[in-house]
């Protein structure tokens, strides 16, 4: 038998079944192969910008791409300073948070800075978008002492050299010492 199984023999299989069998392993393993690269394309496919699909922005906010841009919210604070191009204070909590990117931004946060950091963040707040203003209404849906509201939806008709984007920040001192800021920053 020149060390070929006979044909009894129990590990024997007929030419028709191996041919089978070699067919089943070669769809399976094209099958894995597809869903592998399947796997590769949904977990990168935020990334690359195909809408429909998340990823996560490079300060840790989950976003989800749209058809002419991507929405992130909730926002991580990080997020926050970085599109509203102000430093606050690292206590600081964003209680909501909406980040809108398409040919133009929009941005709106709700947060809240503790006692200790209310001051340096009033500062921070002067420091990147001016002083109060007494003509408008606060944003502030909570009553607060000390009311500011930081604006330059003015700048429209009052500047040559008109800012590129609008904002309407309002702020004061809660009951308990604490700062909220609402914060609402669009681009025109």
């Amino acid at each position: 038998m020149d060390g070929e199984l006979g044909a009894g023999h129990p590990f024997r299989v007929p030419p028709r079944l191996r041919k089978a069998l070699r067919v089943l392993v070669g769809m399976a393993s094209m099958a894995a192969f597809v869903l592998v690269l399947l796997a590769i394309l949904v977990h990168y496919a935020g990334g690359w910008g195909v809408p429909y699909f998340s990823f996560t922005s490079p300060r840790g906010s989950p976003c989800k791409n749209t058809l002419t841009g991507y929405v992130c919210s909730p926002l991580t604070l990080a997020d926050v300073e970085h599109w509203g191009d102000v430093e606050l204070p690292d206590d600081t909590v964003v209680e909501t948070g909406r980040y809108q990117s398409t040919h133009d931004y929009k941005l709106d946060a709700t947060l809240r800075v503790p006692t200790d950091g209310a001051k340096a963040a009033m500062t921070a707040l002067t420091r990147a978008f001016g002083r109060c203003q007494s003509t408008h209404a606060s944003p502030l849906t909570a009553p607060v002492k000390s009311p500011c509201v930081l604006s330059n939806d003015d700048a429209i008709t009052n500047s040559r050299d008109a800012s590129s984007r609008l904002y309407v920040i309002g702020t004061g001192l809660s009951r308990d010492g604490s700062r909220p800021i609402a914060l609402s920053i669009k681009s025109r």
